[in-house]
């Protein structure tokens, strides 16, 4: 409210004579540039003096330049996609046609089809060192090389560094361990209220 009133009182103040105002402000010339310094002033006077025809062109109209910018358009478009059936896809990576989501896979990360020779996925190799594990000499590390198509020496690097985890489960037993609790029968303190007397009394003897 109070800016509403603040502006219908200041108004007339505001629009008081704004026609000749308005003159007065054209009329003037033009604001001086910012002073320069001494050396940049003396620079410039000197090339003045030798080159006063280029200054002179400089701020003359170039109808030349004038006319070669209005030639100049600036056309913006997409570039040329041809369909699919033009053949323009690659075979051997083809895109994908899909947008759902895809699993990344047992082990983390997509694995190839095509695997190149002396290379083995990861897949194969857990199951070529739990092979070894289980039976050495059945699946020896030749025989793994010569299947997987694997130098021996790479081979029998990994089968003695990689080893897959194995789990033991214990033999039951029916002794019954003394560690599970004190060997020492517990006894049990009782007071009596008339004597005040502390009593100790086996726990066999208090069932």
């Amino acid at each position: 409210m109070g800016k509403t009133i603040s502006k219908i009182i200041t108004k007339p103040i505001r629009e008081f004579n704004i026609e000749s105002r308005a003159h007065k402000v054209i009329s003037q010339p033009k604001p001086t540039p910012a002073p320069k310094y001494k050396s940049d002033e003396l620079s410039y006077q000197q090339m003045l003096k030798n080159q006063p025809e280029e200054f002179k062109k400089a701020l003359e109209k170039d109808d030349g330049l004038d006319k070669r910018l209005k030639d100049v358009f600036i056309r913006s478009h997409d570039p040329m996609v041809k369909h699919e059936s033009q053949g323009t896809t690659n075979p051997d990576r083809p895109l994908p046609t899909s947008r759902t989501y895809v699993d990344s896979g047992d082990y983390g990360f997509y694995e190839p089809k095509k695997v190149p020779l002396g290379r083995v996925t990861l897949r194969n190799v857990v199951k070529f060192i739990s092979d070894h594990q289980s039976d050495k000499k059945t699946f020896s590390a030749s025989k793994i090389a010569e299947q997987y198509l694997l130098p021996e020496d790479t081979t029998n690097h990994i089968l003695k560094y990689y080893k897959m985890y194995e789990v033991y489960i214990p033999q039951e037993r029916d002794v019954k361990a003394k560690f599970a609790g004190p060997a020492v029968p517990r006894k049990k303190i009782t007071v009596h209220n008339k004597l005040k007397m502390l009593d100790f009394k086996d726990k066999k003897n208090d069932k």
